[in-house]
């Protein structure tokens, strides 16, 4: 008889959560990278990590607000303007 694994608690069911909601703001940030870069994934995080080290801000959190902007990018506009739009977010500024 196979014994269930024990239940997580609410506090590290809330900290997974956090967790989990954090990697995707960071794929999908990976993602919007790649394509307006042309870069792999790894040369995506490897921005993403060098823009969170020069601005002092979490990967995590400048994921959060890449993703918050792209909406506001607009996929309409021509790659260069949504490049520099990124460009500008990635280097600390958010003035649009």
């Amino acid at each position: 008889m196979e014994e269930e694994p024990p239940a997580l608690d609410e506090a590290a069911a809330a900290a997974l959560h956090r967790v989990i909601a954090a990697r995707e703001a960071i794929e999908q940030a990976k993602g919007a990278v790649m394509l307006a870069y042309g870069l792999d994934a790894t040369q995506a995080f490897a921005l993403l990590r060098a823009a969170s080290q020069d601005s002092n801000v979490k990967v995590r959190h400048l994921a959060a607000e890449v993703v918050t902007a792209l909406p506001t990018l607009g996929a309409a506009q021509p790659l260069e303007t949504i490049r520099a739009r990124l460009d500008r977010l990635l280097s600390g500024s958010s003035a649009p």
